[in-house]
């Protein structure tokens, strides 16, 4: 019943928006996530289980359900807190749901099934829908942490009033250190045993607009690491790190080239932007070995650098491409076809070196798949640049 008054009040709540702002990441400013044809199919909705009853399967492949947050297994099902559907135990591991897809419905799930904690930090939070479950979990008695990114560079979008709404709901809010240009990170830790990390911002539109990936973790390392690099952030602590997370402004140019550096037969990378000179030698370097490489950027007017990177690539027989639709909010790379990096960071000097972000490399094959072959269908859909 609980999760069936969810979905009820999550149609209500998602209202139809459109757009973008690509010069802040990408995120539109506006209320809730927007839908895009319903909630459920087939007359189900998910249970507590993590299982959909009813013969009714989830829209865009099955929204996760159950306490914890649970990871997406597509098809319809969804496993809820690690209880795989049908009674198993799943495996720690990291499943990406690719949007637009689900309306940010398995989002939803997963803050309201929250059983202890939430701890979030976000570059830009302007979903109503993820407010009012921010604090609705805080009313419930868990613990809610949100740090936001406050400078936003001159734009005309903040989080000025979304801190003061969390804050006078008495949600500890604060924000992020000063020490990073931006905090450019969307990571979401539900109750200490799993991590969303994003390229996408709790804002309206990406569910429905933006070609954006959620990667789901599970795996205990992963969330004990996010969860202290969150709680150092929270205190302004300053701490370092050294895990397996791709981790800006701290280790992520090097993974990124490492990743680069393995490749024997293709790289495909979806970006919002693009232009970071060591990034570009790297796959410069990389077509020297003759692996294919691709890119898919957003249709954007492109900086100077990034003009100079593209030049670089084109030059080295690199092949790129622009999509206009959905909007690319991505940042993504698939390496030989067997490896993926899914986060925050954009290819870019100041994302790389300047900016607090948090990103993680995904190697499960089916989950890996899902970017490949999102990559490759955006890269036919795209203009030749």
């Amino acid at each position: 019943m609980r999760l069936l008054v969810a979905a009820l009040s999550a149609v209500l709540l998602f209202p139809a928006c459109g757009g973008v702002a690509p010069g802040v990441d990408g995120g539109a400013t506006g209320g809730g996530f927007a839908t895009g044809g319903g909630l459920m199919t087939g007359g189900g909705l998910a249970t507590g289980g993590g299982t959909v009853t009813g013969g009714g399967a989830a829209t865009g492949g099955g929204t996760p359900t159950g306490g914890g947050g649970g990871t997406h297994t597509g098809g319809g099902t969804a496993t809820g807190g690690g209880a795989a559907t049908g009674g198993g135990t799943a495996a720690p591991g990291v499943t990406v749901i690719v949007e637009p897809s689900d309306n940010g419905v398995a989002l939803h799930e997963a803050l309201i099934s929250a059983q202890s904690s939430i701890h979030m930090t976000m570059y830009l939070l302007s979903s109503n829908v993820v407010i009012n479950d921010l604090i609705a979990a805080k009313n419930a008695g868990r613990e809610v942490k949100v740090l936001l990114n406050q400078d936003f560079a001159g734009s005309s979008v903040n989080n000025d009033a979304v801190f003061t709404q969390l804050q006078t709901a008495g949600v500890n809010v604060k924000w992020a250190p000063t020490s990073f240009t931006l905090t450019h990170e969307k990571c979401i830790i539900l109750d200490k045993s799993t991590a969303w990390i994003m390229t996408m911002n709790a804002a309206s539109s990406p569910p429905t607009s933006n070609r954006e990936y959620l990667a789901i973790d599970t795996v205990p390392a992963d969330v004990a690491e996010a969860e202290a690099i969150f709680q150092s952030d929270f205190a302004n602590a300053g701490s370092t790190f050294s895990g397996s997370l791709v981790l800006s402004p701290t280790n992520s140019r090097s993974k990124l080239v490492a990743l680069i550096t393995a490749a024997t037969s293709t790289i495909d990378i979806e970006a919002e932007e693009f232009s970071d000179s060591t990034i570009t030698s790297a796959l410069v370097s990389a077509r020297g070995r003759h692996v294919r490489v691709r890119l898919v950027l957003a249709d954007n007017p492109p900086t100077s650098a990034q003009s100079t990177s593209v030049s670089d690539l084109k030059a080295a027989g690199a092949s790129l491409v622009s999509l206009h639709f959905p909007y690319v909010h991505a940042k993504a790379m698939v390496i030989d076809g067997q490896k993926a990096y899914v986060g925050s960071e954009n290819f870019t000097t100041n994302s790389l070196t300047s900016n607090r972000e948090l990103g993680v490399i995904v190697t499960a094959p089916a989950e890996v798949a899902k970017i490949s072959t999102t990559t490759a269908t955006d890269f036919a859909a795209g203009t030749a640049l």
